[in-house]
């Protein structure tokens, strides 16, 4: 089963997205996944000059050093205690930082031998919003991949009862806080925290959404 957050749903369609971010819509289509996956392509939120401009990047964060994307790491999540001192996401915590929009997402619960899947999702079932870091590596012939990663930090209480770990959502009144260019690694920190339990609502999911080949509505239904 994935590890931290290694699942989650995106369901707004462009208008809904460019409504929420302040942005021009994008000139790309959205579809809309129920159970999107590391490895896959992926929506992104991120400042372009004075405005937001939505991308598309693949979900696991390729470093701008990385000599060979085939070879390197990608890794999806960083740990949100480490972001200032680990080569792999420093550079992209100082100046490449987004926001990846989000319905809602899944984490599994080990009950005895069984990994039990639970779909976490906002209580006014509006858009969330994950911190990310994105990378925009260029290759030798001038060739660029845009990627990128989900910030995890400790649980909520909510999110205790589930697992260790929970992406870090920022509410509204911070998206641009974490997306100014000026701010300062100690101005951002402390955005880092667990999103209010009240806010959020969770349920068991069938175990369909463990293979990344499913998908649709039918994978966030409660299951008794």
């Amino acid at each position: 089963m994935p590890s931290m957050c290694g699942r989650y749903t995106f369901t707004f369609d462009a208008k809904s997205l460019a409504e929420a971010f302040a942005l021009v819509p994008p000139g790309f289509t959205i579809v809309k996944g129920y159970n999107i996956a590391p490895g896959q392509h992926i929506v992104i939120v991120r400042p372009e000059r004075d405005h937001l401009v939505a991308d598309v990047a693949h979900w696991g964060l390729i470093p701008g050093w990385s000599k060979d994307p085939n070879t390197s790491p990608k890794p999806f999540n960083a740990r949100a205690e480490t972001l200032a001192v680990k080569p792999t996401f420093r550079g992209a915590f100082r100046r490449k930082r987004c926001l990846v929009p989000a319905s809602g997402f899944y984490e599994w619960r080990t009950e005895g031998k069984v990994k039990q899947p639970f779909y976490i999702y906002p209580k006014d079932n509006d858009l969330f919003a994950f911190a990310g870091l994105m990378e925009d590596w260029q290759g030798p012939n001038g060739e660029v991949m845009i990627s990128a990663c989900i910030i995890t930090i400790p649980p909520n209480d909510l999110m205790a009862a589930i697992h260790g770990r929970m992406p870090a959502i920022l509410p509204k009144t911070q998206w641009k806080a974490w997306l100014d260019p000026a701010a300062q690694v100690r101005e951002l920190q402390p955005l880092l925290v667990p999103y209010p339990s009240d806010l959020m609502r969770a349920h068991p999911v069938g175990q369909a959404v463990g293979n990344v080949h499913n998908d649709g509505p039918e994978l966030i239904l409660p299951v008794v």
